[in-house]
């Protein structure tokens, strides 16, 4: 059996390619596949950040293999529903920075994928969006609520209600994506961006991370109290002691040799 994902270590990053062609289409065991695979990666503490992508130059994905829903079973799309919301769950609490590398068509779930990452980079040649609606079907995997996070009700209808594609640079200008990139480029430059993530503290990108994806939800006096409270907890651990030595010193920090357990 040809294996759908495929996770290669580069150092202190690791690379998840997307690997059914021709359009790298989600299946219950490929999503299985990613969620086992992004929680190695979260166990595997050498690990700092993930980049995530697609097989060729086409496709990052076309989504769902549509022969999933064919027959209209609805126990058979619930346990498609719920193999993507523990796979793209499994992306979402990764612990360290997952960017996603969109190397062509990023549709539906695909995009549901990118979405699920901390930063999208696209090549310029890549054609967003969430036609769900066209096979009378909604998105299913968070993308109603990420895409409309990121880029507004008004641009969430238009891609959802309108069922309409936009490009890289129209996704620049959105805010769907955080940078336009030439052809082939993606994942070199999302690669670039992860390795960025080895300078900074494990402990603090985890609670600035779930600072962060709590702000829309807090009120500016409750946030200040949550940021208060993290950042008086990280003083004195072993991680801060040695950022603040190592900058001293002029030296990169050693995270990796620092335990707090």
């Amino acid at each position: 059996m040809t294996q759908k994902i495929i996770v290669e270590r580069l150092g202190q990053s690791a690379i998840v390619t997307i690997n059914n062609p021709p359009a790298n289409v989600w299946t219950i065991e490929s999503l299985q596949e990613l969620a086992r695979a992004m929680d190695a990666l979260a166990a595997d503490t050498a690990i700092r950040a993930v980049v995530l992508t697609g097989a060729g130059e086409r496709y990052f994905s076309a989504g769902a293999d549509l022969a999933l829903f064919g027959d209209g079973a609805a126990a058979q799309a619930g346990k498609v529903a719920d193999a993507f919301a523990l796979a793209f769950d499994a992306v979402r609490h990764y612990p360290g920075v997952t960017v996603a590398a969109v190397n062509g068509f990023a549709l539906g779930g695909g995009l549901e994928c990118a979405l699920a990452c901390d930063y999208i980079v696209a090549e310029r040649g890549a054609s967003l969006g969430l036609p769900e609606a066209r096979v009378g079907l909604i998105p299913c995997a968070g993308g109603t609520k990420a895409l409309t996070d990121r880029v507004g009700v008004p641009w969430a209808k238009r891609l959802i209600l309108g069922g309409e594609f936009v490009t890289a640079d129209k996704a620049l200008a959105i805010g769907l994506v955080e940078e336009v990139v030439e052809s082939g480029l993606a994942k070199i430059v999302a690669l670039s961006l992860a390795a960025r993530v080895r300078e900074q503290s494990p402990q603090a990108i985890h609670a600035a991370r779930r600072l962060i994806e709590a702000s829309p939800a807090q009120t500016l006096a409750a946030q200040l109290a949550a940021e208060k409270a993290a950042f008086l907890a990280l003083i004195g651990s072993a991680e801060q002691l040695e950022g603040v030595r190592a900058f001293n010193e002029k030296r990169e920090p050693g995270w990796a040799e620092q335990d707090d357990d």
